[in-house]
């Protein structure tokens, strides 16, 4: 592989051997010097997505193609999504791989912004983490969970020198780290399971967005598709996030500038801005670019082909009569009679709603334009004036301009890697997310001028823009930063208050961390369910040119569509709904060797079965919170540990504790079912004849550690006189400190 420009580059022009060294050591560090510069790239057979076979070595990927170097020497460029699904996994991870040199590269340029700033204010780093709390930290920032016993003890039990790498290297490509970081996606585009207004499900963009983090599509990229996107949610999944503000344009504006842009113009949709320069004038500019936007009412003129299924409400004497005949009901029986017309009236309800399902498109309006709104009252232009587009800061390529739609401008010129402010935002975002705050603050609205260290600002910009938008790329650096390395600063930091960066802030877990680390403690697979792409409640919802359009395909859709259970579309990998679904033969339980007694009781199979019994009676989803209802319902563990009810950006979730919250982990029904034995944690322990033993599960699960020795102290005399609830009580006692709730 060759060495990337920017490393030759310092190489070259300061023939400085303790340079190339130093970053030698830094790849080591990482533990991927023999992967990244020894491992020579070999050729292999793509295969594109018409089965075509094309032979060639990988060389790298740039934005969305692949480059691979032909038998003749040359370079052939082939878009990633047009390779088979195997292919576009191996490129990605090759990509990801391929990155080690630039990554090390931003782990020293970041701690050296960081140093400086310490140094600057006279301060030292926190105490480093040890292998425990180092554990327990980097699961649940990239997995969103707390490790299950046997990942703790085998991390904690290994010698291995490069553990911590192979561990962030294996979290990264986990689907616990799509899951997680869809829970921040969702957050931030204020993702519900249900369009506002709508019956329209949004399973198919919750869907495309873990495709999305799972490809590791790059974050600029992956905003140009969605500012662009056309069609429904069945053609393109993408457009959701536009039919998330439906009817909401102006709206929809000020969302993206806090989301894409770190910029709150959200004052100027009324007013000047009182507090910054941006003008009402202004905010119509940029508002311009989406003035041909359309997300609902007549189809485009390229799709008038397009026929629904009943254009209005059936003929109500037809309908009638078939579902007289269908019921087998008299019409001339006034009792029978009305129970026909109530049948009517809820098939034509039914079918109002998916018809005004069907109408969301997004698509684009020729000739719309934006106008200054009739009370608009500053002399710089008249009410009802037309507004032409313009960016908010910087400015625009002629030649794009020219070639392009308002729409496609916008989304070139936002994620254009000149427009810093679209690389800063992100970079600040997700440095935030691993140190529980930004390099500035608010998030929403940054203003470098007040970073208490605009350097490490600089930098994190400059390394989101080397790393093309790679945010796994930029993860991977952030966690290997001596600051993330570090304790946890416990002192109360206010956002207006200075701080440096010695280490990460104090934060609780989010209510999706405390809900997917108690699915791992009950399940030995918490990702086993996952919510399907959307495609049957789209076929079902579909009623644009169907293949039937008799009275009969209609009544037996409709009748469906009353049938729909969303839970049903929480599958596992055979398919299997969650409501049906069975526990598979699970592998020996720790503890138990082939000369063991066979153990007394029922089997695990049984206690499994009974445990997910008990989950269905209680109506209970046992599944990762980015599967589940989104937002939950208000009776929720997860509302009530503070998950953002999707309808703001600005304190969106709450870390808040609450007398809510305390009742939940002390007998709410989440602790109730951890507690029984055929949760993982039980299970874990089952075959374990020592109660230390036994102890020794329940503290590796729940706090990623073994008990300190002042605490088997107490142990002994508990477990002494404890009858068979000892173990039910010490993972409540667990569960509801601190140490369990906090991220150190």
């Amino acid at each position: 592989m060759g060495t990337p420009n920017r490393i030759r580059i310092h190489i070259f022009e300061t023939q400085n051997l303790s340079l190339v060294l130093m970053t030698a050591r830094l790849l080591s560090l990482l533990g991927l010097l023999a992967v990244s510069s020894v491992t020579p790239a070999t050729a292999r057979t793509w295969v594109d997505a018409t089965g075509r076979p094309i032979e060639g070595k990988f060389v790298g990927v740039e934005g969305s193609m692949v480059q691979i170097r032909l038998p003749d020497g040359k370079l052939a460029k082939v878009p990633l999504k047009n390779l088979s699904k195997a292919d576009q996994e191996f490129a990605r991870s090759r990509e990801f791989t391929a990155k080690a040199e630039l990554v090390a590269l931003a782990v020293k340029r970041i701690d050296a912004a960081v140093d400086a700033g310490l140094e600057k204010q006279k301060i030292s780093y926190n105490t480093s983490l040890n292998d425990h709390m180092y554990l327990r930290r980097i699961f649940l920032d990239l997995a969103g969970r707390i490790p299950n016993y046997s990942e703790a003890k085998g991390f904690l039990d290994s010698r291995d020198k490069n553990k911590r790498q192979e561990l962030v290297m294996k979290l990264l490509k986990s689907a616990d780290y799509t899951s997680h970081n869809y829970n921040r996606y969702a957050e931030l585009l204020r993702v519900q399971s249900k369009f506002p207004g709508t019956i329209l499900r949004n399973d198919a963009f919750i869907y495309w967005i873990k495709e999305q983090i799972h490809a590791n599509r790059p974050y600029d990229e992956m905003v140009r598709e969605m500012v662009t996107a056309e069609g429904r949610l069945w053609d393109n999944p993408a457009v959701g996030y536009h039919l998330r503000d439906n009817g909401m344009k102006l709206d929809h504006v000020a969302f993206m500038g806090k989301i894409f842009l770190g910029t709150d113009i959200t004052c100027a949709q009324c007013h000047d801005h009182p507090f910054n320069l941006r003008t009402q004038y202004e905010y119509y500019e940029l508002s311009a670019f989406l003035a041909d936007l359309e997300t609902k009412g007549s189809l485009p003129k390229k799709k008038k082909s397009d026929k629904m299924m009943m254009s209005g409400p059936p003929n109500r004497k037809a309908l009638e009569a078939y579902l007289a005949k269908k019921h087998k009901l008299d019409p001339k029986n006034k009792e029978q009679q009305e129970k026909i017309k109530n049948l009517s009236g809820r098939y034509e309800q039914a079918l109002r709603d998916m018809a005004r399902a069907n109408e969301l498109s997004v698509h684009s309006v020729a000739d719309r334009k934006m106008r200054l709104p009739d009370n608009y009252e500053y002399d710089d232009a008249f009410p009802r004036e037309v507004v032409q587009p313009q960016v908010l800061f910087g400015e625009e390529s002629n030649q794009v301009a020219a070639a392009l739609n308002p729409r496609e401008r916008l989304a070139v010129w936002m994620t254009s890697r000149k427009n810093k402010r679209f690389a800063m935002n992100i970079a600040n975002r997700m440095w935030a997310h691993y140190m529980g705050r930004g390099a500035v603050e608010p998030l929403h609205d940054i203003e470098p001028k007040k970073s208490f260290t605009p350097e490490l600002l600089k930098v994190l910009t400059e390394e989101m823009l080397t790393l093309d938008f790679d945010l796994k790329a930029f993860s991977w650096a952030i966690v290997n930063t001596k600051a993330y390395n570090r304790l946890a600063t416990r002192k109360k930091v206010a956002v207006t208050d200075p701080y440096f960066f010695t280490g990460p802030i104090l934060r609780r877990m989010t209510a999706e961390q405390v809900w997917d680390s108690l699915m791992t403690l009950m399940l030995e697979d918490p990702m086993q369910f996952r919510l399907e792409s959307g495609e049957s409640y789209n076929r079902l919802i579909n009623v644009v040119n169907p293949k039937d359009s008799s009275m009969e395909s209609l009544i037996a859709r409709i009748d469906e569509y009353n049938q729909f259970k969303p839970e049903k579309t929480l599958v596992n990998s055979a398919g299997v709904s969650i409501l049906n679904a069975k526990p598979g033969k699970r592998e020996k339980p720790f503890g138990q060797t082939a000369l063991s007694k066979k153990p007394d009781g029922p089997s695990d199979e049984q206690m499994v079965m009974d445990f997910m019994n008990n989950a269905k009676k209680r109506k209970i989803l046992l599944a990762r919170a980015s599967e589940l209802p989104q937002p939950a319902d208000p009776a929720h563990f997860l509302s009530k540990f503070g998950q953002s009810q999707r309808t703001f950006v600005i304190g969106a979730s709450s870390l808040d504790g609450s007398v809510p919250q305390v009742m939940e982990l002390m007998n709410g029904y989440a602790t109730e079912m951890l507690t029984q034995p055929g949760s993982q944690i039980f299970l874990d322990m089952k075959n374990l004849r020592s109660n230390f033993e036994k102890a020794d599960v329940v503290f590796m699960s729940i706090l990623s550690r073994r008990a300190l020795p002042n605490e088997q102290h107490l142990l002994d005399s508990e477990l002494r006189a404890g009858g068979s609830g000892v173990f039910a009580d010490l993972i409540w006692a667990l569960l509801n400190t601190p140490e369990f709730l906090f991220v150190k």
